[in-house]
């Protein structure tokens, strides 16, 4: 799979809300999701893993604010 192509596609992207969403284990968070509109205002989810396969909510570092 091409990463670097997979992240690029998200250049651009408006975020316009954020929830956590619990899955089916109950999480204590459960997992952090963007919500995003793109330039053709097509609205979507952005949803954060810990690994590709979707083993649970994951972190993202927010860095330079």
């Amino acid at each position: 799979m091409d990463m670097k192509g997979y992240y690029e596609d998200m250049i651009g992207l408006e975020i316009v809300g954020f929830r956590f969403e619990r899955d089916e284990h109950g999480d204590d968070q459960g997992w952090p999701v963007f919500e995003v509109k793109d330039k053709q205002g097509h609205e979507f989810d952005l949803i954060v893993s810990r690994d590709a396969e979707g083993n649970g909510g994951g972190f993202v570092f927010v860095e330079g604010v």
